[in-house]
């Protein structure tokens, strides 16, 4: 099996991205159809439960990420820890599926949906299973093959949910869920076939050694998901569905901002893990990462600064109107988070799961606190300005002991710097630009979008000689040196 020190963390970050975006579109496409087709309450309702859902599979998730650092070190348990994985969810599932069915009536009042106990059960069957073993392929570093094969699954998805929305009519939410389910047990056997390894009984020392890791993982990622839904929970408690689609749609329009932080930490963790265990050096790896983690995240947050409503009422429609004053806070969480990403991976990557679990709790207590007193007071925008209050004490915290135990990182490498100062050339040439450009349309609003990421990118290119490298890395690899002539690639 391929090694995570095998491959390039660029160049499948690079593919991955590409995946993503690919991936993004068709979600993008989805989401506009099925705002409008099912307003704000059935919409906001379809996101509650999968929320909740997210929140039920974090154990396994957290043995997942066990099963990960363990995949990456140690070639000869490899079975072993698959068929552990296997085993540690089919139990996990039964205790969850029990909790909701005695939690039904809850789960109907919160979400709305009639059938939503049902629907938890079926969501959670599939979707853990899937990113479970989907965390366990990243570990040969194959970041771009795992986002590929989720990008079939979203071209699956969105024309089942098509199908059960549109043509069955009648299901509404239910709809997104069954097609949703129907794309991830297709896709499943493509996961599994690609980690090219058969399960086997696992040992007593495997579990102890996995349950070792584990211990911290879970709450770790228990307190991640929790604090990175609790936007959604919260306003789906203290408020209504509706509010929550709002704030969904809004998180809709800036989810490409976390697209390479998420990719690069992903395949960061085996690397770190595999270099340490080698008594190679790791701190250029981790200042790579934090370079450019955030290059979709920065223009994503001036733009959002600069054309709010035009970005949300064009795209949504009016009955989306409250999602403009959460846009560009939402975005803003982004940069943050997309600089705490591989901090966090980093830490994973060296044995410290600990201290994730740690500033995880922290974070997300604060979060709950401030979050309910600051929404009850101001509305949906409370759980906005609380999480990013949290993502900041996190950020803090992480880059402190990263550079304890890493000293060579650099937090703010200068391709960071030149990202922030051209994404304010960027704002201000677009607000410039707003006052004689009326968005009244798609059109228009491309305009818009279309000469902001032109400012933006050519700048950066100008710029920064890492751009140009990594444009040039990434034709190389592709078929693109077949159309491109021999200068343009040098």
């Amino acid at each position: 099996m391929t090694e995570a020190t095998d491959v390039s963390l660029g160049g499948e970050t690079a593919k991955a991205t590409i995946a993503k975006f690919a991936m993004a579109a068709v979600g993008f496409f989805g989401s506009i159809l099925f705002a409008r087709e099912l307003g704000p309450k059935a919409f906001g309702g379809y996101y509650l439960l999968f929320s909740v859902t997210k929140l039920a599979d974090r154990p396994l998730m957290g043995w997942a990420t066990a099963s990960k650092k363990q995949f990456a070190d140690n070639e000869t348990k490899r079975r072993e820890l698959v068929g552990a994985q296997f085993l540690f969810n089919a139990v996990w599932i039964l205790i969850a599926t029990a909790i909701g069915l005695l939690l039904a009536d809850r789960f109907r009042s919160y979400s709305g949906i009639a059938m939503a106990p049902f629907l938890f059960v079926v969501l959670l069957v599939s979707e853990s299973n899937y990113e479970a073993f989907d965390r366990v392929l990243t570990a040969s570093g194959r970041v771009g093959l795992s986002t590929w094969t989720d990008a079939l699954r979203s071209y699956l998805t969105l024309p089942l949910q098509v199908f059960f929305v549109f043509v069955l009519t009648g299901y509404a939410a239910d709809g997104m869920v069954y097609g949703l389910v129907g794309a991830t047990v297709f896709t499943f056997p493509v996961i599994f076939y690609y980690i090219g390894t058969r399960p086997a009984v696992p040992s007593v020392d495997t579990f102890f050694s996995l349950a070792q890791y584990a211990r911290y993982s879970i709450p770790t990622d228990f307190f991640a998901t929790l604090y990175n839904r609790l936007d959604v929970i919260l306003l789906g408690m203290l408020l209504l569905p509706a509010a929550a689609a709002n704030y969904e749609i809004a998180a809709q329009l800036t989810a490409p901002a976390t697209f390479v932080a998420t990719l690069a930490g992903s395949g960061l963790m085996p690397r770190v893990s595999r270099l340490r265990a080698e008594g190679k050096t790791v701190g250029q790896e981790v200042t790579n990462t934090i370079a450019f983690s955030s290059i979709f995240a920065v223009p994503i947050f001036f733009g959002a600064l600069a054309i709010p409503r035009a970005l949300v009422v064009t795209v949504y429609g009016p009955e989306y109107t409250l999602g403009v004053s959460l846009l560009a806070g939402i975005a803003a969480y982004c940069v943050l988070s997309t600089q705490t990403t591989p901090l966090t991976q980093t830490l994973n990557g060296l044995d410290r799961p600990d201290v994730n679990m740690r500033v995880s709790s922290i974070a997300l207590i604060i979060n709950v606190v401030i979050g309910v007193i600051l929404t009850l007071r101001f509305g949906p925008i409370g759980v906005v300005v609380a999480s990013i209050v949290a993502e900041i004490i996190i950020y803090v915290f992480t880059a402190v002991i990263v550079k304890r135990h890493v000293p060579s990182v650099e937090l703010a490498p200068r391709l960071l710097r030149i990202q922030v100062g051209v994404g304010m050339v960027m704002f201000f040439v677009v607000s410039a630009v707003q006052r004689f450009v009326v968005v009244t349309s798609w059109f228009t609003l491309c305009i818009l979008v279309g000469l902001g990421g032109a400012t933006y990118i050519s700048l950066l290119a100008v710029l920064s000689r890492e751009i140009r490298e990594n444009i040039t890395s990434v034709l190389r690899s592709s078929r693109a040196e077949k159309f491109l002539s021999g200068r343009v690639l040098k």
